[in-house]
C-alpha cells in the first residue's frame, strides 16, 4: 500500500508549501557547529589552560583528560598539547552520533533540509544508500562509545582532583563548572542509542537474573528525559565544554577572579 504516491513537494532546492520558518533550525545548528569548530581550532593553537593551586589544579574541559600532565609526557614538540592527542575521541563519538548525523545531513548536505522541503538535485540522483562510502565511518559509533565512557570517567576524576580535600572540603567555582559539564556529558553518553543497546537492547528477551536487571536498565535509559532527550543532552553538554573552557581560561589569565565555597574545614 502507498506505492506510487507522490508527496506534495515542490520541485526546486528549498521550495516548499510550508509557511513556518523551517530553515531556522538547520541554519542555527549548522552555524553553531561551525563557530564551535573554529573556536576549538583557535584554542588548540594557543595552548592549554588550567588554574594551578598549591595541591591541585583545574583543567579546561577541552584539554581533559590532560594526559601530558597525568603521565608526565616530555620531549614532545611545543605545539603538541593534550587536546590534540585526545580530541579525536570526543570528535569521533559526537561526529558519528545518530543525532549529530541528523544535524549535519540537514544543515550541510540538505538531505533533506526539512520535511516537505525539496533538496538538491544531486541528492536525488545519488539517493540515500546507507552508511557507505565516506559515511561508512559512522559505523564506528558503537566502538567510540567505550572510549567516550573512559573519557567520562577521567573527567569525573578531574572533578574530584580539583577539590581542596587535604585542607578541608572546599569547592572552587571551577570545580562546580567541571561537575556540571561532567554531569551533562554523563547524560549525553548514557542517553546514546548505542549505550541503550549495550545495556539491554542486544538481548532477545528479559527474564530474570542478569537479563532482568539489564531489561530494567534499558527501560530506565529509554525514559523520556534520558534517551528521548538525547538532542537536548547533546547541545547542553557540548555548550558546557566551551563555557567551562572560557571560565578556566579567564581565571587562568586573571581576567576574572576565582572563588571558593568552604563546606568543611578551614579557608584556602
Amino acid at each position: 500500500m502507498g506505492e506510487g504516491i507522490k508527496l506534495p513537494v515542490l520541485n526546486g532546492l528549498g521550495r516548499t508549501n510550508r509557511i513556518d520558518n523551517w530553515w531556522a533550525q538547520p541554519m542555527v545548528m549548522g552555524g553553531a557547529l561551525i563557530l564551535l569548530l573554529l573556536y576549538t581550532a583557535w584554542r588548540l593553537t594557543i595552548g592549554d589552560a588550567d588554574i594551578h593551586y598549591d595541591d591541585h589544579r583545574v583543567t579546561s574541559p577541552i584539554f581533559s583528560p590532560d594526559i601530558i600532565y597525568m603521565f608526565g609526557i616530555t620531549g614532545h614538540p611545543g605545539w603538541v598539547n593534550s587536546a590534540i592527542l585526545i580530541l579525536w575521541i570526543p570528535f569521533g563519538f559526537r561526529g558519528t552520533c545518530y543525532y549529530m548525523r541528523r544535524v549535519y545531513y540537514r544543515s550541510f548536505f540538505m538531505s533533506p533540509v526539512g520535511c516537505w522541503v525539496d533538496e538538491p538535485e544531486i541528492n536525488k540522483k545519488l539517493g540515500y544508500q546507507g552508511e557507505k562510502r565516506l559515511f561508512v565511518i559512522n559505523n564506528i559509533h558503537r566502538y567510540m562509545l567505550f572510549l567516550a565512557i573512559a573519557i567520562l570517567l577521567v573527567k569525573w576524576y578531574d572533578v574530584v582532583h580539583s577539590m581542596h580535600i587535604m585542607s578541608g572540603f572546599i569547592l572552587d567555582v571551577g570545580t562546580i563548572v567541571l561537575a556540571i559539564e561532567s554531569g551533562l556529558l554523563t547524560m549525553y553518553v548514557t542517553s546514546c542509542h548505542a549505550f541503550r543497546h549495550v545495556i539491554g537492547g542486544r538481548l532477545d528477551r528479559w527474564t530474570t537474573g542478569a537479563s532482568g536487571l539489564m531489561g530494567k536498565m534499558h527501560d530506565f535509559v529509554s525514559k523520556k528525559w534520558i534517551n528521548k532527550s538525547h538532542g537536548f543532552w547533546f547541545w547542553t553538554s557540548l555548550s558546557f565544554v566551551f563555557i567551562g573552557d572560557l571560565f578556566i581560561m579567564m581565571v587562568a589569565n586573571g581576567t576574572i577572579p576565582e572563588a571558593s565555597i568552604t563546606l568543611i574545614g578551614g579557608g584556602v
